[in-house]
Order: structure tokens, then C-alpha cells, then sequence
């Protein structure tokens, strides 16, 4: 029997998608995606927390030197309300502790890791301080494997399946 501790075991699975077989290989993207969760700072509204991130931090985010000097290709806030959280535990669905999720895009990690690391990188960090909890900031970033869907012109380098294999019955 083989030990899927020292490397993938193959299992007897007929594919539907060629594209997602063992042969075929795993095609990663170039770009890198960094998500960084976080949960908002004690005593700060969920209100003030959506309100002033979505608006004052995303504009100092944006507008800061590091953002276009180090290429960001996208940035998207990810807001999830607390009814929203309800809804997920309603169906069984683990909720992660956060309140919120930026993600953001990069050609390369050197452009990622020198964004996070500029000098002026420190004022995004000081309008942090007034809505977030600073120390839970977890983030978790790397390539995309696209299973489905059109990949992003100009950044991907390919796409998924494009159409689902709609079983009959």
C-alpha cells in the first residue's frame, strides 16, 4: 500500500475533465494572491468597521506610492456581516474568525514582498490601527490553480474548464 505521507497516491477516479487529471499536471498562475483576514478592532462598530474600510482605507490603499510602484494588479475587500456568518453556520458551514479579507494581486513576489516591506507602507498600517485589530492581521497567499472559469487577460496564463459537465438523469 502506498504511504500519501512521502507523496501523492494516486486513487482509481474516472475524470470527467481531462484537463484535471493526474496526467495532465497542475497549472498554477503567475500571479501572486495575498488574502490578509482580520477581525475589527474591540469597541469599533461593524458599521464604522464596513464603512471606513471600504472607503477611507481602500482610497489611502490605493492612492499610496507602494501600490502602483510595486504593480497591484487587483485589491478586493471581502465583507462578511454577521447575518452572513448566521447563514453559514445555519448549513453546517466551520465560519473563520474575521471580520473581513483583503485580497491582493501581484506579477511576482518580489513586487508582493516589496510592497509590504516600503517604508511608506507603515501609513496603510497607522489607519489599520483605527478600525482593525492590527494583531490578528493572518494572511495566506500563493498561485491559483483555475478548475473553472476564464482566466484574467493579461494575468493568467490560461483558463479552467469553461463549461460544466452537466450530468444526465
Amino acid at each position: 500500500m502506498s504511504d500519501p505521507s512521502k507523496g501523492h497516491v494516486r486513487i482509481d477516479h474516472k475524470f470527467a475533465h481531462d484537463y484535471l487529471s493526474y496526467d495532465a499536471g497542475v497549472t498554477l498562475q503567475p500571479c501572486v494572491k495575498a488574502s490578509c483576514y482580520f477581525r475589527r478592532k474591540p469597541g469599533v462598530s461593524f458599521d464604522h468597521f464596513t464603512k471606513h474600510w471600504a472607503s477611507v482605507h481602500a482610497d489611502l490603499t490605493v492612492a499610496a506610492p507602494p501600490f502602483a510602484q510595486y504593480n497591484v494588479l487587483r485589491y478586493v475587500q471581502h465583507h462578511t456581516s454577521p447575518a452572513a456568518k448566521d447563514r453559514l453556520a445555519k448549513i453546517g458551514q466551520q465560519v473563520l474568525d474575521f471580520d473581513g479579507c483583503s485580497t491582493l494581486w501581484f506579477r511576482n513576489w518580489d513586487d508582493y514582498e516589496k510592497f509590504f516591506t516600503a517604508p511608506n507602507f507603515s501609513e496603510l498600517v497607522a489607519d489599520g490601527d483605527l478600525f482593525m485589530d492590527t494583531s490578528s492581521v493572518t494572511v495566506y497567499a500563493g498561485h491559483d490553480m483555475i478548475a473553472f472559469g476564464k482566466g484574467h487577460p493579461g494575468i493568467d496564463t490560461s483558463d479552467g474548464i469553461t463549461q460544466p459537465n452537466i450530468a444526465e438523469g
